[in-house]
């Protein structure tokens, strides 16, 4: 029997032509997993950035919800909002947030939501486990962050203010009965006049800071007046009018 001729320059060829193969179907399917286009098909001002399709989706509807209750209140979008994804834990002075706005560089960093179930011990929101419905309010939360900032009457803005603003609209954008079940277990009342705006509640009941803030804006005859002068307030301490 004749001996087969070996051919390694065949050898070679072949080998690279599978590698090119691969390489080719891994970038597809990056491709395919990644949504290219960073701008929002309704909100062509708001672009993400380094999210999969399924994401984007989820933070383009909420940023347009977002948006929608901001104008509501005096406060339509100026100019375009920039939204990061990350996969990596966002420290807020000591404590794991799922987004953040830096206005030294005006865009916003959102974890995503694997990230989230993946670094975040039993994720909760409001008292409640994390879902996509509250990813979609973290991502109006930050959003209004932004939103304000377009609009600030004086710099820097006392920082209670800002969030009386951005949990109002957070829990704007969720789902009705959402909401009112949360309203429910919180059982808080609106801010009255006299009250305080100051982080010390905040930071002891979050959930309560939020409600209060959502029910005293939403009952106000004029909220567009009060919003004006919560973009006026100077001081960490923040009195209700």
């Amino acid at each position: 029997m004749r001996k087969r001729s070996e051919n390694p320059t065949g050898t070679w060829l072949a080998s690279l032509v599978v590698l090119l193969v691969l390489q080719f179907a891994l970038k597809e399917n990056s491709r395919a997993d990644h949504h290219e286009n960073p701008v929002c098909p309704d909100q062509p001002r708001v672009e993400v950035f380094g999210a999969d399709s399924e994401t984007v989706r989820l933070v383009c509807l909420f940023a347009g919800r977002a948006l929608a209750e901001l104008e509501l209140y005096g406060l339509p979008l100026k100019q375009g909002i920039i939204i990061d994804m990350v996969e990596v834990s966002i420290d807020n002075h000591g404590y794991i947030a799922y987004g953040s706005y830096d206005s030294r560089i005006d865009r916003i960093r959102l974890m995503s939501p694997a990230a989230i179930q993946e670094g975040v011990s039993s994720p909760q929101v409001y008292d409640e486990p994390f879902d996509d419905i509250h990813y979609g309010g973290a991502v109006a939360h930050e959003v209004a962050h932004a939103v304000v900032q377009q609009h600030l009457q004086v710099r820097p803005l006392s920082p209670t203010p800002q969030e009386y603003l951005a949990h109002a609209i957070q829990l704007a954008v969720l789902p009705a009965e959402r909401r009112q079940r949360i309203i429910e277990r919180a059982n808080v009342e609106a801010w009255e006049s006299g009250d305080t705006l100051a982080d010390a509640y905040m930071a002891i009941n979050q959930t309560g800071f939020a409600v209060k803030s959502y029910l005293h804006l939403t009952g106000l005859a004029d909220p567009a007046a009060f919003v004006q002068y919560l973009l006026r307030a100077r001081w960490f301490v923040t009195s209700i009018p």
